[in-house]
């Protein structure tokens, strides 16, 4: 396996090995059925979470293991070299766990983040709506309280996780328009008024779900407000960075095993790999080092505590940007072996694609820089 540098400490190291070797006996075997199925194995997140990979971040009092978010990110880039969809099922899975752990009361941290660590249940992540992608604080679905609690009422889209999760934070309006306007709720899968509707097909993530959820008339306790009236874009937001820098480490993901599959192959001579071709991919390696040392950078300041929205965005823009450059090389390299998907290296390219635009997308970011630098460059 190709190695980049800074290594990982002797603990980290166990526990990625553990994940790597559930990847291969329990993922592995079923990549290409389940791609073109377009099938979740919630098996394999079951197995994920016997081992407590399902909540690295997690104080061990939630049920979690209490780890560093540099080994969390290292653990997304793993997951995504066998599947990028698995990745971005823990990282959303993460993101709910975070915003509880965050906002929610004891209470709720004892009834809803507890099953979600242990992975017991699995989360989802509900933002976007049709009329409200990159403006998400334009979200039309409502919540109007009444003496038996609240009444959700509307459409969500693009839902991550959305056909096989069991717990959702949805983000609904409350007051007035704009993002001052939004509360965010806990939903059970179960709830009377909500449903799953379409699931969506689509260019690659294919076995992560990204579904409709229809709210008629859902009725949610009180006591499943996260946070305050009002504060509910907020806790989106206190998310999106850290999942920014989570799609960076599964783009890395994608590019580190493109790079490896085709330096292999190239080298065994299952296809002509002159020497120009050895340079290029060579000059590739260099740029993947680099954009790793972007991402730890990344981890290290939200471990520090630090604001991360900036570096964020630079970490989804820079790696996903180069995981689409590398698998795309990658396919054209391997020939007529790089469209068949038995040789996975389409399916790399294609996964590449979903993740230059999921969780804002790469002309968002460029968006984002623009300001920071306007904040910094006085002319």
């Amino acid at each position: 396996m190709i190695t980049l540098l800074p290594q990982c400490s002797a603990q980290e190291a166990s526990y990625l090995q553990q994940a790597e070797t559930l990847c291969r006996e329990a993922l592995e075997p079923f990549l290409l059925e389940d791609e073109q199925k377009e099938y979740f194995r919630r098996s394999v997140f079951d197995s994920f979470k016997q081992v407590g990979l399902t909540a690295l971040l997690i104080p061990k009092v939630w049920g979690g293991l209490e780890q560093s978010p540099t080994l969390y990110y290292r653990l997304l880039t793993l997951l995504a070299r066998y599947s990028a969809s698995f990745s971005i099922t823990v990282g959303v899975h993460q993101m709910i766990q975070a915003a509880i752990l965050q906002f929610g009361s004891d209470s709720q941290k004892q009834m809803f983040l507890k099953p979600l660590a242990t992975g017991n249940a699995l989360g989802a992540f509900s933002l976007s709506e049709s009329g409200s992608g990159s403006d998400a604080s334009a979200l039309k679905t409502t919540a109007t309280l009444t003496p038996e609690g609240y009444r959700l009422n509307g459409t969500k889209l693009w839902c991550s996780n959305g056909s096989d999760a069991d717990l959702f934070l949805v983000m609904a309006r409350t007051g007035e328009a704009g993002p001052k306007g939004i509360s965010a709720f806990i939903v059970l899968k179960n709830t009377p008024g909500f449903s799953i509707g379409k699931k969506e097909k689509k260019l690659g993530l294919k076995t992560s779900s990204l579904t409709e959820l229809i709210f008629d008339q859902c009725l949610i306790p009180t006591t499943q407000l996260l946070g305050r009236e009002g504060e509910g874009f907020k806790v989106a937001l206190s998310q999106l960075d850290a999942g920014r820098i989570g799609i960076a480490a599964t783009a890395l993901g994608l590019a580190q095993e493109a790079l490896e599959r085709v330096w292999s192959a190239g080298c065994k001579e299952q296809f002509a790999f002159p020497v120009g071709l050895r340079s290029e991919w060579a000059a590739h390696y260099a740029s993947l080092q680099a954009a790793y040392s972007l991402l730890l950078v990344a981890a290290r300041e939200r471990e520090l505590g630090n604001p991360i929205t900036t570096i964020a965005s630079q970490c989804k823009l820079v790696i996903s940007d180069l995981a689409m450059r590398m698998t795309s090389d990658a396919v054209e390299t391997a020939g007529y072996a790089g469209i068949q998907p038995s040789f996975g290296l389409e399916r790399l390219m294609r996964d590449a694609k979903a993740l230059q635009i999921v969780e804002g997308t790469n002309q968002i970011q460029k968006l984002v820089l623009s300001r920071e630098l306007e904040k910094q460059v006085q002319v």
